[in-house]
């Protein structure tokens, strides 16, 4: 079932949606946190300069992709275990 399951087109598209809706649902959370906090322009500056940037793009996408792949499956799973 697993292999089913993650040769399924749907799951991949399930996939790249939850993560996209995770990133951005947990950087707005993060902003609001940080602008209670610090100044926009420190934000800016903590998470963008010297090449941290990277780093900052980097963690979402392999956040996103991970909580993607683990809710996808785990919808996909219910589905399987319903019919």
């Amino acid at each position: 079932m697993f292999r089913e399951i993650i040769s399924s087109k749907k799951y991949w598209v399930s996939t790249v949606l939850l993560g996209l809706g995770f990133v951005i649902i947990y950087s707005v959370i993060e902003h609001i946190s940080e602008i209670i906090r610090v100044p926009f322009d420190q934000f800016i500056d903590t998470n963008f300069s010297n090449g941290r940037w990277i780093r900052f793009l980097i963690s979402r996408i392999v956040g996103g992709l991970l909580y993607g792949m683990i809710m996808a499956y785990f919808f996909e799973m219910k589905k399987h275990k319903s019919k």
